[in-house]
Formats: C-alpha cells, structure tokens, sequence
C-alpha cells in the first residue's frame, strides 16, 4: 500500500508574505488607475478651448520696418486664412504671405498660435515674410495658451489695438473683434477687424459691430469674414446708411458673387479700387480695397 505524499503546509510567516504580495499587487493596480486617471484629466484640460483672458495686452510687435509713414492711399485686405491650410489640405503661410505683400493694413482670421516657422503665431509668420510689423488677438485658449483668433500685419504705424470679446451663447464658439488706430497722412484711420459666428450668435455679433462701426469717428473701416450675404437684411441697411461705403459696391469691374461673405465698409473715405481675389491659400477669397481720404 503506498504512502501518500503530506500536503506542504505554509507556514505563519509564509502566507503572511502572499498576502503581503498581494495587497502589493493591488495597490500597484490602484496607483496605475489613479495615474490612468490624472493624466487623461491633464490631456482633457489641455485639449478643453476655453476663453482667452480678454484683460492681457495683445501680443503685438514693435513698430518695425514702416516703409509708408504718410501714405497717399490706404491699401487694406480682409482675409480669413484658414488656419493656413489651401484648398488643397496643405498648411503653408508663405503662401498666405505672397498675397499680401503690399497691403498696408491685413486684417486676418482663423489665425493660429503656432505657425510651425519659429514664430509665435501665424500673423508673425506672414508679417515677418513680409517685413511687416503684427498683432495678434486670441479669441481661444488650448493647452494652457492662447490657441486661435484674429490677427493683423501693418506697414503703417499702428498707434493702439484693443480686442473686443463677442457674444457667445453656444459654448466653445469664442469670438473677439479687433479695433486698431492706425495713421494715414497724419489723420488717425480707426479699423475694425473681425470674425462673426456663423450660427445662432451671427445676428447679435454682427449687431454689436455695427454699432460700434457707426459710432466710430471718420475715418473708419470695418472689414471680415462676417459670415452674412448680401440677403442679409442687417448688410443691405448698413450700404444704404448715409456716409457708409461698399468698397465691393463701388467696384463696377467685378461682378459680387451671390454668396460672398467677406466685407469691407467705409466712412469717411473714398475707394480707389477694389476686388475678391481668388487663391489656394485658403478657403476663402483675398478681398483687396485702396482707399483715400474724400475730396
């Protein structure tokens, strides 16, 4: 008859050791889900736009390179860029450069922070391709900087700039105007600058820039992707307004296309020229004016 073999029995210290073990193991578990945890809150918050603080200065450079201190006309664009990303996917902002190279005053949207040039925003890129001086005004913040807004480039002296937080109703849809003084021939030029919602904010925003378009002193421009046609109500009453001028409605050598929605008006100046200028750079259209004071 064989003997069977006695079960090993763990000592007192043995399975104190497992059990030691395994608390071990499951708090190595719980630390990896509360790590897990904290870095997916860290990536959420960062990837989160929020609103830019709209009480810091505007990241602007030095008056640099003015090359029309007292310019006879005033050449202006209004250019949504996209992002500098074409119609053909590519992101390249020397292209958007190329555009704009004797403009005196560019009014830019859809500018990004980071241009991929050793520059610290997108404006910065084309001002400095062009030997320009720049502003930029974020309406957004994404990974704890300012991400996203609206910018302009210069070549004339640009005396102040502030930016004007827009109505927003729809959560992360942050939008600013920008209002500069800029100088023509001695006389200040104040420019408006902007970007309007293209939903349910559109007719509020688009109201407050009007206003504040028509309360400006002449001389004054506002210019930008309003993201309204000529359909729009709101646009027909703001070109028969006394005083107000459609540099595209002066224009007799272009027909408007029925569904532009980037704008340029005027008080208190007369245009020279003007036109929509069609491109690869961006979705949107170059719209170019050259404007002098009124006889």
């Amino acid at each position: 008859m064989e003997r069977g073999i006695p079960e090993r029995v763990a000592t007192g210290g043995e399975a104190r050791n497992v059990v030691m073990r395994q608390k071990k193991s499951r708090w190595r578990f719980v630390a990896a889900g509360i790590f897990a945890a904290l870095v997916g809150l860290i990536v959420w918050d960062g990837a989160d736009r929020k609103a830019a603080d709209a009480t810091r200065p505007i990241m602007m450079s030095p008056n640099v390179a003015i090359e029309r201190s007292r310019p006879q006309t005033l050449k202006v664009a209004s250019f949504n860029i996209h992002g500098g990303k074409g119609t053909d996917g590519v992101r390249n902002v020397s292209r958007i450069a190329e555009l704009l190279t004797d403009v005196d005053v560019s009014g830019l949207y859809e500018v990004r922070a980071s241009s991929g040039e050793n520059t610290p925003n997108q404006a910065a890129a084309i001002a400095n391709a062009n030997k320009l001086s720049w502003l930029f005004a974020p309406s957004e913040r994404r990974w704890w900087t300012d991400h996203f807004g609206n910018g302009l480039t210069y070549r004339i002296p640009v005396r102040s700039a502030i930016r004007i937080p827009l109505v927003n109703t729809r959560g992360k849809a942050y939008r600013n105007a920008i209002l500069a003084t800029a100088e023509m021939q001695g006389v200040d030029v104040r420019i408006i600058a902007v970007h309007i919602d293209r939903e349910q904010d559109r007719l509020a925003q688009l109201e407050s820039v009007i206003e504040l378009f028509l309360g400006l002193q002449p001389p004054c421009v506002l210019m930008g992707d309003l993201n309204t046609t000529m359909s729009d109500s709101m646009i027909d009453k703001l070109i028969n307004t006394s005083g107000v001028r459609s540099p595209l409605h002066d224009n007799t050598e272009q027909v408007l296309p029925e569904g532009n929605i980037d704008w340029i008006f005027t008080r208190g100046l007369r245009t020279v020229s003007a036109r929509l200028v069609d491109n690869r750079a961006s979705d949107h259209p170059v719209l170019r004016a050259e404007l002098a004071p009124l006889d």
